[in-house]
């Protein structure tokens, strides 16, 4: 009743993988590559374009911060200075982020 077609596609699959050597995977072979991406210019644009927003936005946080840091003890709020001293850490530590993320993205993209 069975023809061979369906009994070879009813029959179990093997546990090993098809197209790997003896020896497994070749982990050698992967590492990150700049020219595999499709219009690099673009990519590039791309990045630098969000790294500069990241810039401003620690930079408005920083001076957002430093402005109720000063201003709230003038008027006798004190929480907003503890918020503004906070909020002036935060930027710093966005700030330092941003610009480890951009010498992170170049040591993955030097060619080796």
């Amino acid at each position: 009743m069975f023809t061979a077609v369906a009994a070879r596609v009813l029959e179990a699959p093997s546990p090993a993988p098809t197209g790997v050597g003896p020896g497994g995977i070749d982990w050698s072979r992967i590492h990150p590559d700049p020219s595999a991406v499709p219009r690099p210019e673009l990519f590039y644009t791309f990045m630098n374009g969000l790294l500069y927003l990241g810039a401003f936005a620690a930079g408005g946080a920083l001076m957002a911060g430093l402005i109720a840091f000063g201003v709230g003890p003038l008027f006798g709020a004190h929480i907003v200075s503890d918020r503004g001293r906070s909020m002036m850490w935060k930027g710093v530590l966005i700030g330092f982020g941003v610009g480890s993320f951009t010498a992170i993205m170049a040591f993955l993209l030097v060619k080796v």
